[in-house]
């Protein structure tokens, strides 16, 4: 079924509107949520704090590849939908236990690990929809658009996850984190779920390597026993080895994996920040609101103007900038703190942007979920290593913790920058897409 454009942006299609809304919702709830925890594991439960960490991202590692192969063989938005019941019903078992008693250390461990195990499935699930819910004009609007959705959503439910848990506490954040979720399969229900897209005839050789794409077959879906199989998915496999030939694919997955562990480092860094700064447990809502500030700002910027430079050349720089900005956390002031939080979110969110069109040019469509949950697995599974580290470091003080965040967003770069730089473009791959209506005007506006 071909999509059409009813309007300028996106959000002109009722089916992307629906679901950007619901995972906007979603994702506010999670920012929260992630609020509430740390609130619970630092007041009541009495819980490790890095140890939460890596149980809230440590198992993405082996749910990410399995929530991959669930969305392209059962369906993206079946998948979606119960992926959001359950971590629904999950964290539905905080503020019913806490009627009778605080919520203790273990619980929370165990809600975390299911939010680790099951979170790639709608993060590798929203994308890998788009190319089926907007026309390819809006491809790269699309892409920005849910940069942006996360911007904001991480914002608003950072922020106002923080203001809650300072007054009313943590319990009633979880409970509205749970019905999030809830709202989310609620509204995925009312969209319909595309039919698998078939190739017709083998993937171009300079897309798959140098051998046209076995795995990829031109036969068209076909229902068996009720259940619709898609047959024109390459295999887990097929994806992967394109992610470790394709220069391109394989130098931005490296270069994100790494600057994630310094993420991982500031999810257990900031909470003692915030502390530090005087403002209390509630602040770190606040660091953490500076940062998805900046990222809503960049990602709002890129779905209303035109991006000219580079894609590749911009992921590089923007990466190194990123890193530039953790420096500010070594000032003792809370505004220097939040300007250069905000400025790591500026920069750290168009990278995604960027590199997911990449991607989405370099790689057939029907294997888009599998290619986002690969891709997104192997870079949250990351974060656990920065939280261990930041064990290890916050030891040694706040400066040397600073400087271990910088070497891990920026020596990818430096290191493999010249490399991404150097290797063939594809597909126009360093372009920035061009909206093909009339006037041909870029599709970033």
């Amino acid at each position: 079924m071909r999509i059409r454009a009813r309007g300028s942006t996106p959000l002109c299609v009722p089916p992307f509107r629906r679901v950007w809304a619901g995972v906007t919702v979603s994702a506010a709830g999670d920012a929260a949520g992630w609020i509430a925890l740390v609130a619970l594991a630092l007041g009541p439960a009495h819980a490790s704090l890095p140890l939460l960490a890596v149980c809230y991202t440590a198992p993405v590692a082996v749910g990410g590849l399995a929530a991959g192969w669930a969305l392209d063989r059962f369906g993206r938005v079946r998948v979606m939908i119960a992926d959001n019941v359950a971590r629904g019903v999950v964290f539905a078992s905080i503020p019913l236990a806490a009627l009778a008693a605080p919520p203790g250390a273990a619980q929370l461990y165990l809600v975390a690990a299911v939010y680790g195990l099951l979170m790639m499935v709608t993060l590798a699930g929203f994308p890998s929809l788009i190319p089926s819910l907007v026309p390819a004009a809006q491809l790269g609007q699309a892409n920005a658009m849910e940069g942006a959705s996360y911007g904001l959503a991480t914002l608003a439910g950072a922020a106002l996850g923080g203001l809650v848990v300072a007054t009313a506490g943590p319990v009633p954040v979880v409970a509205f984190d749970a019905a999030s979720y809830l709202a989310l399969a609620a509204i995925l229900v009312t969209v319909r779920s595309p039919q698998p897209i078939s190739v017709q005839g083998p993937a171009p050789a300079s897309v798959w390597g140098r051998r046209p794409a076995a795995p990829c077959s031109s036969r068209h879906p076909t229902r068996r026993r009720g259940r619709t199989r898609e047959r024109g998915s390459a295999g887990l496999a097929a994806v992967a080895r394109l992610v470790a030939t394709n220069p391109v694919l394989r130098a931005t997955t490296i270069m994100f994996a790494v600057f994630n562990i310094g993420e991982g480092v500031l999810l257990v860094f900031l909470p003692h920040r915030a502390v530090s700064l005087g403002l209390g447990t509630g602040g770190y809502g606040y660091l953490v609101a500076a940062v998805t500030g900046g990222e809503l700002a960049a990602a709002v910027f890129l779905a209303r103007r035109p991006w000219r430079a580079p894609l590749r050349v911009s992921i590089i720089v923007a990466q190194l900038a990123a890193a530039l900005a953790v420096l500010t956390l070594l000032a003792p002031s809370v505004a220097v703190t939040v300007l250069g939080l905000a400025m790591l979110g500026a920069c750290s969110a168009p990278m995604t942007a960027w590199a997911q069109t990449l991607r989405m040019r370099l790689v057939p469509q029907q294997a888009h979920g599998r290619l986002f949950a690969l891709l997104r697995t192997v870079m949250m599974a990351t974060p656990p290593l920065g939280a261990g580290l930041a064990a290890l470091t916050m030891r040694a003080g706040a400066n040397a913790t600073v400087v271990a965040v910088v070497a891990a967003m920026g020596l990818p770069a430096l290191l493999l920058g010249p490399g991404l730089l150097a290797a063939p473009a594809v597909a126009a791959d360093d372009k920035p897409a061009v909206q093909a209506a009339s006037g041909g005007r870029p599709a970033h506006r």
